[in-house]
């Protein structure tokens, strides 16, 4: 007997059971994109080579390594070269990920697709024995599924095809992890929730309906929720909802999410993809508590999953791998990534997107040097996935712009300027250039009000000014030099202070400004874009406890708190000061409908493709396919993965000992009980730095290195519960958020 696997007990599992179970399980995940026999067949062969000698003496006598998965790449690229061309991406990297295509001139030994097919590999001619071709689907059958793959651009071939692969590559990398799973664990394993969203959507319009409704504010929010509840029973496609700050689009957007499931029920999933870790905790706290935990999962690096419910931990754990559980909370460089990756650990999940809603709240936030690419995957996404996509945020940048003619998107509220006009309870005024003890002097006049700078230093030393002049009591300080468990404690604080009406003084980088859920009754701003400025002042008079707030934009004069002009960040930030200069020249409020189109019309058409698409990542995919030899597919799936990441991984981690917890997880990896669960787990304990200010940590002796660019704090006095993590100032801050 030819064998797969074999368990600690003894028990073998058959070659011939795993490669059906791997089939079938492949093909029916890739039926909800109508090609279940493409995944049938690579399902099929894609272990054939365990049938040598050699990995049969591996698995019974622990003998030497052998490739067993460049075979079935080999055998379909026998029986038709295109498919083999085209699938055996898919199969020779079910292990170890997606290769680059390599050329006509690929050899064995440089680990790409065409040199793997053209490697010698150990006899695997004994298949024939048990896989017959009468197990093979129709291979017409498989060219129809591949022929229909089609893009609205003819241009976007080569993008569309690369992109099944990926599909068709998840189905079957998620197969093999199941199948293989359910014979190596004597004990079932249970996995996913299944829910009624029929009944999820009675529970959120319950919730929605207990509301008080007194005020107006809560009037015009639920009548933003009637809207989105009324367009949900459209089919599937691309929407728009433009909600000022404050018009209640979390949950309202949840709502047209669970209605438009009930009046297309192929719908599956709903994906809310959120721009920071920062914010995410809150909005998967609010779906729970409504819809209940065991529906939501919480997916970003920063989570933790809860140990203490053991089976509530297995299945939100395991389902983290796959995404199958009906609610996925989740970061914009999770989802995104998982697409553009070509890893398993990445790509396994992604065939469970398709059929699914995907939400993106404050999508201006989206990198610009990377609209492009995620414009594009949202575009395939609708058109050969059957997926809704709905772009939610107060300053929508018009990614549409980016996408095919072809692809029609569709507002969801029909009244958006009149919502601008009742939310907007906050003047935006541009006060010009101010010292910073002049700007000190006037928030010694407010008892609450919020203070965003552009840059980490220069919050630290505003704030070292402040506490300076009028004590602590009352003021904050908030950046990313504080973890993210103490910045979720500040902001918590912050809230209270606010509710309670006490002083409460805040001084933050930008990442207090997209969806952190703040009401002050005044802001101050430093000079930045049109869209953070907006997202400023929808920290400003959020509630409308006033008739009319202020939010004054102004500039620093003092030479210490000037950006850096000639840095990247300087350049970045320079010409979107530029662009909100003149169309606050051209526009009285700046926060109208018009005005923030106007500033992305501006943005997006004085940059090249070169600052939308840093990395050239769907040019290099539409390149891969050539009309004129359609029988190769030449995909750098892995130069893709390493090109396209959202946040550069240039950082360095330093894990903080910020409380009991955290020391105990640092003792443990001291200790060498080291593995990416606990690396996980202390994400939230950790502050990303710049190679220089890493370097001159360690240059103090501050920081102990535990592996590449992961060290830790070695002593707590060098944190402050105030600022964070300190920098010597005389060796220099970072000027980044």
């Amino acid at each position: 007997m030819y064998i797969a696997h074999k368990r600690d007990d003894g028990k073998k599992q058959p070659l011939l059971d795993h490669l059906i179970g791997t089939a079938k399980k492949a093909s029916l995940y890739a039926s909800y994109f109508r090609k279940s026999d493409t995944a049938f067949i690579c399902g099929l062969l894609h272990d054939i080579g365990k049938y040598s000698e050699e990995f049969q003496d591996r698995i019974n006598n622990n003998g030497k390594l052998c490739d067993h998965s460049t075979a079935g790449a080999k055998v379909l690229k026998s029986i038709n070269p295109a498919m083999g061309n085209l699938l055996g991406y898919v199969i020779t990297g079910h292990h170890s990920g997606l290769l680059n295509g390599g050329g006509w001139g690929a050899v064995c030994e440089d680990g790409s697709l065409q040199g793997r097919l053209k490697k010698e590999v150990p006899d695997f001619s004994a298949y024939k024995k048990e896989v017959s071709t009468d197990l093979y689907p129709p291979l017409s059958s498989i060219a129809r599924q591949l022929a229909d793959t089609r893009p609205f651009e003819v241009r976007d071939q080569g993008y569309c095809f690369s992109f099944l692969i990926r599909m068709i590559f998840s189905c079957l990398t998620d197969a093999d992890f199941l199948d293989t799973e359910e014979f190596m664990n004597k004990e079932k394993i249970t996995r996913g929730v299944e829910c009624d969203f029929a009944e999820l959507e009675d529970i959120i319009i319950k919730h929605v309906s207990n509301l008080d409704t007194v005020r107006d504010i809560n009037k015009k929010r639920r009548e933003i929720f009637e809207q989105c509840l009324r367009k949900a029973e459209k089919a599937p496609g691309m929407y728009k909802l433009s909600v000022p700050t404050g018009g209640g689009k979390t949950i309202a957007s949840m709502a047209f999410s669970l209605r438009h499931i009930r009046y297309n029920p192929k719908l599956r999933r709903i994906i809310y993809v959120i721009p920071f870790t920062s914010i995410i905790e809150q909005n998967a706290k609010v779906f729970s508590n409504i819809l209940g935990e065991k529906y939501v999962l919480e997916h970003h690096s920063n989570y933790d999953f809860d140990q203490n419910d053991e089976q509530k931990y297995n299945i939100k754990k395991l389902s983290a791998e796959n995404w199958d559980i009906p609610i996925i909370v989740t970061t914009n460089v999770q989802f995104f990534e998982s697409i553009y990756g070509n890893k398993p650990s990445k790509l396994r999940k992604l065939h469970n997107i398709t059929n699914s809603i995907i939400i993106l709240d404050e999508v201006q936030m989206l990198p610009t040097e990377y609209i492009i690419p995620c414009a594009k995957a949202l575009e395939e996404l609708v058109n050969n996935y059957n997926c809704s996509v709905v772009l939610c945020s107060a300053t929508q940048p018009e990614l549409e712009r980016f996408m095919s003619e072809k692809i029609k998107t569709e507002e969801i509220c029909s009244n958006v300027s009149e919502l601008y006009d009742y939310f907007n309870k906050t003047r935006v005024k541009f006060i010009g250039q101010i010292t910073s003890d002049d700007l000190v002097k006037k928030l010694n006049v407010i008892d609450q009000c919020l203070l965003i700078v552009n840059t980490k230093k220069q919050a630290r030393k505003l704030y070292e000014k402040l506490i300076k002049t009028y004590g602590k009591d009352g003021i904050f300080h908030l950046s990313t030099y504080m973890c993210p468990v103490h910045r979720n404690k500040i902001i918590e604080e912050i809230k209270e202070r606010l509710k309670d009406e006490e002083k409460c003084i805040v001084v933050s980088t930008s990442l207090i400004e997209a969806g952190v859920d703040v009401d002050f009754p005044v802001v101050y701003r430093a000079m930045c874009g049109l869209d953070s400025i907006i997202q400023a002042a929808g920290r400003c008079n959020r509630e409308r406890r006033n008739e009319l707030a202020y939010l004054y934009v102004f500039d620093f004069t003092d030479e210490e708190f000037k950006v850096n002009k000639s840095s990247p960040y300087g350049n970045y930030l320079r010409q979107r000061q530029s662009i909100t200069e003149i169309v606050a020249d051209m526009h009285e409020d700046v926060t109208r409908p018009e005005a923030i189109k106007r500033y992305f019309d501006m943005l997006f058409s004085n940059a090249s493709v070169l600052e939308l698409d840093k990395k050239h990542i769907v040019k290099k995919l539409n390149e891969g396919f050539d009309w004129n030899s359609p029988l190769d597919f030449y995909f750098d799936f892995e130069d893709i993965a390493h090109d396209f990441k959202l946040i550069e991984d240039n950082d360095y981690s330093v894990i903080i000992k910020y409380n009991d917890d955290a020391k105990m997880k640092i003792s443990e990896l001291e200790y060498g009980y080291y593995s990416r669960e606990k690396l996980r787990s202390l994400q939230k304990y950790t502050v990303n730095l710049t190679y220089n200010e890493y370097y001159i940590l360690k240059e103090i002796n501050a920081v102990k290195g535990l592996g590449e660019k992961i060290g830790v704090l070695i002593s707590r006095e060098d944190y402050s519960d105030e600022i964070g993590i300190k920098i010597p100032e005389q060796l220099g801050i970072a000027e980044f958020t």
